[in-house]
């Protein structure tokens, strides 16, 4: 398979932010939004609408259409996540030198600090310069190697549907297969607080669907890879 990365922005009534997304990421991938039932509809060029399907839905269409297609990575990015150009540039280039180094199965920009923002411990910036090899990395972004989507992908929409726990299914088999996870200090991005919907039921949802993938074990308890390089 050609390194060739398929950007699918995940969107849910942020059309505006999923159009600037898209106008960001098409000249340098092939760029798709997917818009899960957002009210009005998201429309524009590249927008693919589909009834409301959740995170769990919008992640398995993404996933058909790098199978069917034959990309070898896939860039996930939720239309919520806010970026500026400079690192809108940095982003591009990071990425592409991150698929220069042997091993690495998920990369991540940084989350900056902000009243604003929200992310876990893991992917906040920790101000290195550089990429950290870290246990595991959030659900707003992922660029994924073919590999390690093919041990997780399709999601059963009847398990989980809402998707909570695909990022920490997605660093297991990272993990598993002795990949690095990546957080990028050097690209910053930032994540809004707030989920828009039930977070007890989607914690419910993952802990049945975590508990039914064969051996797994939360990426939390693996220890960091430290890079071979450092870029």
């Amino acid at each position: 398979m050609e390194e060739k990365i398929l950007c699918c922005i995940l969107n849910y009534n942020e059309n505006e932010k999923a159009l600037e997304w898209y106008r960001r990421m098409s000249p340098h991938f092939d760029t798709v939004v997917l818009d899960s039932g957002s009210n009005p509809p998201c429309r524009g060029e590249g927008v693919v609408n589909l009834d409301n399907v959740f995170y769990s839905g919008l992640m398995n269409t993404a996933y058909g259409i790098l199978r069917d297609k034959g990309y070898r990575w896939l860039m996930i990015v939720t239309s919520d996540l806010e970026i500026d150009d400079r690192n809108t540039e940095l982003l591009v280039s990071r990425m592409r030198l991150a698929l220069t180094v042997p091993g690495i199965g998920l990369y991540q920009p940084s989350c900056r600090l902000s009243l604003r923002g929200r992310s876990h411990f893991e992917s906040r910036c920790h101000f290195t310069g550089h990429m950290r090899s870290v246990k595991f990395q959030e659900g707003w972004f992922h660029l994924v190697c073919r590999e390690v989507l093919d041990d997780v992908f399709p999601i059963d929409l009847d398990v989980n549907r809402m998707g909570w726990g695909i990022d920490i299914a997605l660093c297991y088999f990272a993990r598993k297969r002795g990949l690095y996870v990546i957080v990028d200090d050097k690209v910053k991005v930032l994540h809004p607080r707030g989920t828009g919907y039930n977070s007890d039921k989607a914690k419910e949802q993952m802990d049945k669907w975590l508990s039914g993938l064969p051996g797994f074990v939360s990426a939390r308890h693996f220890r960091r890879q430290p890079l071979s390089v450092k870029l």
